[in-house]
């Protein structure tokens, strides 16, 4: 084949050949990149993340990393690291009428009352408070619009610049947005400051507020704690910082050290709470196991007393229990329980003289206190004649004698004398 016919063959068939070749980079192009060092990627639920390794900038794992989000309260990582650049930590700071009316959520700040900017970035950091938001930015950027100024400016010195800043607290707003990619370089900035990092590693603090009148004016505590789970369930956590609204939904962004490896995830977009931190702890998981430090096994619960295990009998089985059960039955049947050393009832004997008309004598004998083992004694009775014979009722107890009543004895010539 020529060359100019080639050619001609070649534009022709050059868009089917660019097509395809689209289709199977979107196709294959975001699992090659998870899977890079064959390590199966995690599956994760949100719309957008990265992971990170701040030492070196090397990205782990990425999901959508340049898709611009809605970043919600993970705004206020910036917020606070342009605020501790801009103001001294013990500065005075006074609560403006607009700051206090900030939305939700809130650390309760009232206007013309007052506190250190100290306090109030615990504030912002651990409750995500707005009002101290607001209250921050009019003291470091003389307005809300002056300090997102500031905030944009300072996210393109740290690589940011697929983000744009419209408040220094994450509300809702057309032009406020970031990616996971971004939010994953300003945390990183903001990790370098160590009063930053003491920060958000604080998992509650308690936030002294003045009411600004007076030398020395009332004040009162206000008491704050971290929403990052992850300071008290995952181990080597540094801090972070979580964001939500109804449009950006549950957002985070934090750094956990182990072994001396540092790895820094964010996250955006998640459907849900428990999706946000499942997300979080499987990147982070799959960051450590690259570098051959896999978390510790869960902690497994002592196991439950074991009450009865029943095993169901088998046929033979089944029969033997049944003629077990049969000759207990005849055993107890059988088996007469004495009591030991219980007086037994004398059984009384009625005699008949021979030859008086009268009613028989009794004769009765006087039971004495038993023996252990009681020798057993004979009585004879002498008789002259025939006795009657006694009927004992063998279907009553045993401990029980019927008296037969006297039989008739024969008349007999008998002398005066007596027998």
């Amino acid at each position: 084949m020529s060359l100019p016919l080639f050619l001609k063959k070649f534009r022709m068939e050059w868009p089917g050949f660019w097509l395809a070749g689209l289709m199977l980079w979107i196709v294959t192009g975001p699992t090659l990149a998870q899977e890079v060092g064959g390590f199966a990627a995690p599956t994760i639920a949100a719309r957008s993340a990265v992971l990170m390794n701040p030492a070196t900038g090397e990205i782990l794992f990425a999901k959508e990393p340049q898709l611009q989000l809605p970043p919600a309260s993970t705004t206020k990582v910036l917020t606070a690291l342009v605020v501790l650049e801009r103001l001294n930590l013990h500065t005075r700071v006074l609560v403006s009428p607009q700051a206090a009316s900030a939305p939700p959520s809130r650390i309760g700040l009232r206007a013309g009352e007052a506190a250190l900017a100290q306090d109030l970035l615990y504030g912002l950091m651990l409750k995500s408070g707005n009002d101290a938001a607001e209250t921050l930015a009019e003291a470091a950027g003389g307005s809300v619009a002056g300090f997102a100024e500031l905030m944009n400016q300072r996210a393109r010195q740290s690589g940011a610049r697929s983000s744009h800043f419209m408040n220094p607290h994450g509300l809702p707003d057309e032009n406020h947005y970031t990616t996971a990619y971004d939010l994953a370089l300003i945390f990183r900035q903001a990790m370098n400051h160590p009063q930053f990092a003491e920060i958000v590693g604080t998992r509650s603090a308690d936030l002294r507020i003045e009411s600004g009148q007076g030398l020395y004016g009332n004040w009162r505590m206000v008491p704050v704690v971290s929403h990052n789970r992850l300071l008290a369930s995952y181990e080597g956590a540094r801090g972070g910082k979580t964001g939500f609204t109804n449009k950006a939904r549950r957002c985070f962004v934090g750094e956990v050290d182990r072994g001396g490896v540092r790895l820094i995830v964010a996250i955006l977009n998640s459907p849900n709470s428990g999706t946000l931190w499942q997300d979080a702890r499987n990147l982070l998981d799959y960051g450590f196991a690259r570098y051959g430090l896999a978390p510790p096994p869960p902690v497994k619960p002592e196991p439950l007393p074991v009450m009865v295990r029943r095993t169901p009998a088998t046929p033979a089985a089944a029969q033997v229990a049944a003629v077990r059960s049969v000759l207990r039955k005849n055993q107890r049947a059988q088996v007469v329980r004495v009591k030991p050393n219980v007086r037994q009832p004398v059984e009384k004997v009625a005699v008949t003289k021979p030859g008086a008309k009268s009613k028989p004598t009794v004769v009765a004998a006087t039971a004495k206190k038993p023996l252990k083992n009681p020798p057993v004694a004979k009585t004879t009775v002498k008789r002259s004649k025939p006795v009657p014979v006694v009927k004992v009722d063998a279907k009553r107890p045993v401990t029980k004698v019927a008296r037969a009543e006297p039989a008739a004895v024969p008349k007999q010539k008998t002398s005066k004398r007596g027998g």
